[in-house]
C-alpha cells in the first residue's frame, strides 16, 4: 500500500514483502524477518515520513478501513510491533486463499482435470 500525504509518498510493507513466490513455505506462511512478523508487514519510518504517516493514520482512523480495523497500526519499537502482530495472527482479512477440497461454497466442486471450481449441476 502506498500513501501520498503531506507531500510524502510512503510505501507500507505488506505481508508478502521479501517473499519468494517460487519457493513457497509450508501453508504459504513466509518466515519472520525485519520486514515481517507473524504474517504482518513491518515498515519503519523516520522524520518527515513518520510525521506524515502519523497525520494520515489519525485521519484514516476516523472512518472505516484498515486503520480502524487494526490492520494498520503504529508501534514504538520492533518488540512492540511483534507483540501487536501476535494479536492479529488469527484474524481473517477475507483475502486469504481457500482450499478447494474443503472451502468451496455449497453446490460447487473441483474439476478433477483442470482443478477449477465448477457448478455441481453442470
Amino acid at each position: 500500500m502506498t500513501i501520498d500525504h503531506n507531500d510524502q509518498v510512503i510505501a507500507l510493507n505488506g505481508s508478502n514483502i521479501g517473499y519468494d513466490a517460487d519457493n513457497p513455505w509450508k501453508n504459504g506462511a513466509a518466515p519472520d524477518s525485519a520486514l515481517r512478523a507473524n504474517g504482518v508487514g513491518l515498515t519503519q519510518l523516520e522524520g518527515a515520513q513518520a510525521d506524515a504517516f502519523k497525520d494520515w493514520f489519525e485521519l484514516s482512523g476516523k472512518g472505516h478501513g484498515p486503520v480502524k480495523a487494526g490492520f494498520i497500526f503504529i508501534a514504538n519499537n520492533a518488540n512492540d510491533a511483534r507483540k501487536e502482530t501476535q494479536l492479529l495472527e488469527d484474524e481473517k482479512t477475507g483475502l486469504d486463499g481457500i482450499d478447494p477440497g474443503k472451502d468451496l461454497p455449497k453446490g460447487l466442486s473441483t474439476d478433477p482435470e483442470s482443478g477449477a471450481a465448477k457448478n455441481k449441476k453442470g
